[in-house]
Formats: structure tokens, C-alpha cells, sequence
């Protein structure tokens, strides 16, 4: 009977020694507030009084870890998934939401892929008062107005351009279709007269009226037809005249720097054939390295009256001279044919060649009396 009191009493120690483990294992667990912790905590000891807390602690933490990672992926599967897991979790309202946001803003990023006034309208019904409402009403009515401004430009008349305003009176495409009526109602009248009188000066005047028109590159486009005809015309006739009269239409045009050449030529050619006095060479003041292609020349009229100078060659230049003014001029190397005259009856022109092959020169001009 003894015996039997001590095995008893020793078996009521240990369980009590147990009992007491676990609970103290369940407290650290529930310090912890760990999943690791719970799920260890219910594998060694899934049949302790305490298993049923732990399971329902364990749930919470699984339902708290879930929605944390819904909310850092923000997803509409994700939102999914924490309602088919936790369907009577305080938080389903919340996830429904987010995934109702996440639809709406899905839907709309479609919309603005498609870009089409269907799918800003298909959206619109589907949600009448979203956030982004205003947006895709704007968006249809940009849409609307750019098609209406493509068919007016389609088609281009009067009517078009007046039927579009009326219909977008204050739109984006304002400036260009009040622009284009314009052009039709005042600029298509001036043009067309401007190109029946086909004249340099009719072509220049409407450019400087209207720079920014539509028929603006017409205008140029006419002007360098009209220049290359009177370019070519003065190369047929090929007189001082005709490059002159070249000249005075297209002062800046693209063969003026040939045109005055030309004159240049034809005048020295004009002194060489009549009569003329012998220019003597140029006094070679300095040489320079071999390599340079170009020469320097001192020139001193030393005359009481206005002096032109004439070279004709690789370049021809002309130059003028007041009474008593000293000029340093430079020019390309070669041979040259050279005048000098003076607008003044009974002063004969003087010609020469010359051959300039770099360095410096002097050359002083003066006007000689002879009594015969």
C-alpha cells in the first residue's frame, strides 16, 4: 500500500512538472507573438489545454502576415486570395475596396491605351462617378474635335472651316481654322492676282504682307523660277545691260556675286578695246612664303578727283577711291587685267596686266597734263 501511494504521488509530480512546461512554453509563445513560435509550440504539444489558443493566435498572426503582404503587392489576385482565405476577417471590406480601386484604375489605363472615344465612353458607364470622370469627358471631347478638325482639313472649303467653329468655338484648333478662313475669304483673292500678274515685285509685295501664309513657299518657289529665267537671259545677252537689269531685280539673289564679276569683266574689256593709256607694273613692296594664295596691295590715288580700279581675273573686284585716299586691298593670286579711270572729260583710262603671285605691293596713281 505504500508503494502504490509513492508510484502515484511520483506520476502526479511529473504531470504536474509537465503541466507546468507547457504553460510556461505557451506564455514565451505568446511573448514572442512569433508564427515560428505558435507552430512549434502546437507540433510538440498538439493536444495541451493551451492548443486551442494557440490555434486561434496563430490565425490572427496568419490573417495579420496575409493582409501585410496583399498591401505591399496591392494586387486585385492578391486582395482575392486574403478574402477566399479570411471570408469573415474585419478586413474583407477593406481588400473588396482596394480591389474595387484597382479595377477602376486598371480600366482606365486601358481606356487611355486604347484611346478611343468608345472606350472613354464604355468607362464613363461602367463608372459614372469616378475620380476620373472629368478626364475622360475631356478626353472625348478632345477626340471628337480632333476628328472634326481632320474632316474640315479633309475637306477644305469655306464651309468646312465656318461649320467646324461654330460646332468648337474656343476649341484647340481655334488659331488654325480662323487662320484658314482667313487665307480662303482674304490671302486666296491677293495670291491669285499676285500670280496671274507673275512679277517679281506682285510676288515680293505679297510675301511682305503675308510672310506665314500657306502660299508663302509658292511665292518663293515662283521667285527662284523667275531669277534663273532672268539669270539665264542675262547670260544669253551677255551685255552690261542685261547684267544690270539682273542685278536691279535680284540685288541678293543667288547669281549676284557672278553678275557683278561679269560687269566687272565687261567694263575692263570695254577699256582694253578703247583708248587708253599703259598702267606701269606695281612696286612689289615685300615678299611672303610661297604657300599663300593671296596678295596685299597698297593703293594711293593721288588725284584730286574720285578713282575706280578695276582687276579682272580668278576674282574681279572694283573699288573706289575718294581724292588722296590711300586703301590697302587684298586679292587672290593670279593674272589680272587692271583699269583705272576717272569720271572726268578729257582724262584718259589706263589699262595694264598684272601678275600677283603673293606678298606686298604699292601702286600710286596720279593724273599726268601733257600740252600738244
Amino acid at each position: 500500500m505504500g508503494n502504490r501511494f509513492f508510484i502515484i504521488f511520483v506520476i502526479t509530480a511529473l504531470l504536474l512538472g509537465i503541466g507546468c512546461g507547457v504553460a510556461k512554453k505557451y506564455e514565451q509563445a505568446k511573448v514572442t507573438n512569433s508564427i515560428s513560435e505558435f507552430e512549434t509550440f502546437l507540433n510538440k504539444y498538439p493536444k495541451s489545454k493551451y492548443a486551442e489558443k494557440a490555434k486561434f493566435e496563430l490565425t490572427v498572426l496568419y490573417e495579420e502576415r496575409d493582409w501585410k503582404i496583399a498591401n505591399r503587392y496591392n494586387s486585385i489576385t492578391r486582395y482575392k486570395e486574403f478574402i477566399n482565405n479570411y471570408p469573415y476577417s474585419s478586413l474583407v471590406s477593406q481588400a473588396e475596396s482596394r480591389i474595387s480601386d484597382l479595377e477602376e484604375r486598371q480600366d482606365w489605363e486601358n481606356a487611355q491605351k486604347s484611346n478611343e472615344i468608345y472606350s472613354y465612353e464604355n468607362f464613363l458607364s461602367a463608372y459614372p462617378s469616378s475620380k476620373y470622370t472629368y478626364d475622360a469627358k475631356n478626353k472625348i471631347k478632345e477626340l471628337k474635335e480632333s476628328r472634326a478638325w481632320q474632316e474640315a482639313e479633309r475637306i477644305g472649303t469655306l464651309d468646312a472651316y465656318k461649320a467646324f467653329l461654330a460646332e468648337f468655338p474656343y476649341g484647340t484648333f481655334y488659331i488654325k481654322a480662323t487662320s484658314k478662313i482667313n487665307e480662303i475669304e482674304v490671302i486666296l483673292p491677293v495670291w491669285e492676282k499676285t500670280f496671274t500678274n507673275n512679277t517679281v515685285e506682285a510676288y515680293r509685295l505679297f510675301l511682305e504682307k503675308y510672310p506665314q501664309s500657306s502660299y508663302a513657299s509658292k511665292a518663293r518657289t515662283r521667285l527662284k523660277d523667275l531669277e534663273y529665267t532672268e539669270w539665264e537671259s542675262a547670260k544669253k545677252r551677255n551685255s552690261l545691260k542685261s547684267y544690270q537689269s539682273y542685278l536691279y531685280s535680284f540685288p541678293n539673289g543667288i547669281y549676284s556675286d557672278e553678275a557683278e564679276k561679269r560687269i566687272i569683266d565687261i567694263e575692263v574689256d570695254d577699256i582694253f578695246k578703247g583708248d587708253h593709256g599703259k598702267l606701269p607694273p606695281m612696286s612689289k613692296s615685300s615678299a611672303t612664303p610661297t604657300y599663300s594664295t593671296t596678295t596685299e596691295i597698297e593703293i594711293y590715288n593721288n588725284t584730286k578727283y574720285t578713282m575706280t580700279l578695276r582687276y579682272s581675273g580668278p576674282e574681279s573686284r572694283k573699288y573706289t577711291f575718294s581724292p588722296n585716299e590711300k586703301k590697302l586691298v587684298t586679292i587672290r593670286n593670279g593674272s589680272y587685267r587692271v583699269t583705272a579711270s576717272v569720271a572726268v572729260s578729257g582724262v584718259r583710262d589706263y589699262a595694264g596686266s598684272e601678275k600677283l603671285d603673293g606678298g606686298s605691293y604699292s601702286s600710286t596713281y596720279y593724273i599726268k597734263t601733257e600740252v600738244y
